[in-house]
């Protein structure tokens, strides 16, 4: 396991009053609770199987009831068959989306399936490291309703990677007071009542992290080191990192629109100043036929500014569109729970 010491972030303030509100919520810790692990999986038949085997032994030594839900986000290799082939052994729910959604929505999908009184949302490819699983319920049963994971570094990721991730954050933040922390990952535990407080969100451009952020509760973030991938090639590239980014900037900051109002105030007063150059220009040396270079770059570039803000507006419009549409977020082609699943079903009624 590589991991740095724990560190809060993003934590309440530990004086009196917070410490009152975490033995609050702490007391209200069930002492048998049931952990539902969701794990988003496409194209992770190498990983799947070794990962629920590693969460199942890992509850059992903590004494904890559990089930394992893996949504299935239409992948083109065996996942699926990898995870019905552990249905008899393992508890096990699979939840096949009709096709492949994405990351998001799969974690939105397997946060709707969850039964549990505490989730732990993790990758499939052991990027997360399940070990520290056990310090996660730890400070969960400490009254804190999301613990979450935060990357110590990016020294594995390209220098345009990490440039654009810290910009982006940079804008997503600027102006904000409820601010996303940076770095942080999917990787976390979120409490009954944060399940339930996204489970009521009804957007269908979802950025999880965001929503996280934006529900409030008590949180802690606890630095960790990423992992590589055990077996096979991530499918999230530059261009996903691109969409997503639009997506966090549109669902959460309305920064895009009021930089190019800034922008389109500077060129504004700029070409007044401009105007009135040429007017006091051509009374005191008279008027050349001088400046069609000057007029041809003010117009491309006008030009240019003016094609970039529609096309900014028509993002958030888009998105606007999207969500009066109100069509469902995903659908779900199936549902297969083990029979370890059922059978406890059936005796608890």
């Amino acid at each position: 396991m590589k991991t740095d010491f724990p560190i809060a972030m993003d934590a309440p303030p530990q004086d009196n009053t917070s410490e009152f509100i975490l033995r609050a919520r702490a007391a209200e810790r069930p002492a048998d609770p049931l952990v539902s692990c969701l794990l988003p999986a496409f194209n992770e038949e190498g990983n799947i199987l070794p990962m629920l085997e590693t969460l199942h032994t890992l509850m059992n030594d903590l004494g904890l009831r559990h089930e394992l839900i893996v949504v299935d986000d239409g992948r083109r290799d065996a996942t699926v068959e990898r995870v019905m082939s552990a249905m008899d052994d393992l508890p096990v729910s699979l939840v096949q989306l009709s096709r492949n959604f994405g990351k998001e929505i799969a974690l939105t999908a397997g946060i709707a399936e969850a039964k549990g009184d505490l989730a732990v949302l993790i990758d499939s490819d052991f990027q997360h490291p399940p070990e520290l699983i056990p310090a996660f319920i730890e400070q969960w049963r400490r009254g804190y309703d999301m613990v979450f994971a935060v990357r110590s570094d990016r020294n594995d990721e390209s220098l345009l990677k990490r440039t654009f991730t810290h910009v982006f954050y940079g804008l997503l933040n600027f102006g904000e007071r409820n601010k996303i922390p940076e770095n942080t990952q999917d990787f976390r535990v979120l409490d009954r009542s944060l399940l339930d407080a996204l489970n009521s969100m009804p957007e269908r451009n979802r950025f999880m992290k965001g929503l996280y952020n934006w529900v409030g509760f008590t949180r802690l973030g606890i630095k960790v080191r990423t992992d590589p991938r055990r077996h096979g090639k991530s499918s999230f590239n530059f261009m996903s990192l691109l969409r997503l980014a639009a997506t966090g900037l549109t669902a959460f900051s309305n920064v895009p629109l009021r930089l190019w109002t800034v922008i389109g105030a500077v060129i504004s007063f700029a070409s007044i100043a401009y105007a009135i150059y040429i007017v006091i220009e051509t009374l005191l040396f008279g008027n050349n036929a001088s400046g069609w270079p000057t007029l041809v770059v003010a117009v491309t570039f006008l030009g240019g500014v003016q094609l970039l803000s529609i096309g900014i507006l028509g993002e958030y419009i888009g998105r606007i569109f999207t969500e009066v549409k109100q069509r469902p977020a995903y659908f779900v082609s199936r549902v297969v729970r083990s029979r370890q699943l059922t059978t406890k079903s059936q005796d608890q009624q």
